[in-house]
């Protein structure tokens, strides 16, 4: 059993490192912080730390909402009548809503104990332990880094929310959460805000086609290359249709899900370096 604790305390530290997943958010901040910067010496001291948020902070944070299964262990609390015994509380009486919240307190903990200790207790450390981090790197990057931890936090739970809890995530809250914000991110730190949000879209849009095979990836690419024509930069709107063409491809002929996401990972952040270089 400790292995096994073991194992799925790592699991929301480290990820997907075999696919590289973990480290879009990173090369998203480096991007932001790249595409935007006008000197290099502005976002070398806050740079660093903005890399951590999102690496310490933000990404195991979003493992913990995204892959714990929260339906079951709630779905039992909603039927669970049991109680643990709990020492007399002093001028209790009988039908008062002191007397109803004894018995609430009695229950949880009886629930806590015999079910909800085993499923929650580690996603429950490690969500509070990364959100910890989070906002004290947010606090010494300054407001807009706190903002943005805050807006994390909030689609993070509105993710839950949308999906019941049950340890499941689409490609629109995915892309948001580990390129589109972390690109903000990283722009923020040079104190931009207009194209900075307006590119961050793009690049989520852009990462959620392709984060999944399937024919939407001709929608992100389309957007992708209309920023670009946008921006005057019709030779990177054309090295973007050949970055994005192995997805393409690999969407076309079916391949697996977990092999496609690890063969378009490096095309990925090849789009997000294009995007970066030419801003």
């Amino acid at each position: 059993m400790e292995r096994t604790l073991d194992e799925r305390r790592a699991n929301f530290w480290v990820g997907e490192w075999e696919g590289g997943w973990l480290l879009l958010p990173l090369i998203a901040v480096m991007g932001g912080d790249w595409a935007f910067s006008v000197e290099a010496s502005a976002s070398s001291t806050s740079l660093p730390l903005a890399l951590a948020l999102a690496l310490v902070g933000w990404a195991p944070l979003w493992r913990v909402l995204m892959t714990t299964d929260w339906a079951t262990p709630l779905a039992q609390w909603r039927t669970w009548r049991e109680r643990a015994s709990l020492p007399r509380w002093p001028y209790l009486q009988p039908g008062t809503p002191g007397a109803a919240l004894y018995r609430a307190v009695g229950q949880a903990l009886s629930w806590w104990r015999d079910f909800g200790r085993q499923a929650l207790l580690i996603p429950l450390r490690s969500g509070l332990f990364s959100l910890g981090v989070a906002l004290l790197l947010s606090v010494a990057l300054g407001r807009l880094a706190l903002l943005l931890t805050l807006l994390f936090l909030t689609i993070a739970e509105f993710a839950v929310l949308w999906h019941e809890g049950r340890g499941q995530v689409d490609r629109g809250w995915e892309a948001l959460a580990l390129a589109g914000l972390p690109w903000m991110l990283g722009a923020s730190l040079q104190g931009r805000i207009l194209l900075p949000l307006a590119s961050a879209l793009v690049v989520t849009v852009l990462a959620g086609c392709m984060s999944r095979p399937g024919l939407w990836l001709l929608a992100g690419d389309l957007l992708g290359v209309l920023f670009l024509l946008w921006q005057g930069e019709p030779f990177a709107a054309g090295v973007l249709v050949l970055l994005t063409f192995p997805a393409l491809w690999l969407a076309v002929n079916r391949v697996e899900e977990a092999r496609y996401r690890k063969a378009v990972v490096p095309w990925l952040f090849a789009v997000l370096l294009l995007f970066a270089g030419v801003l």
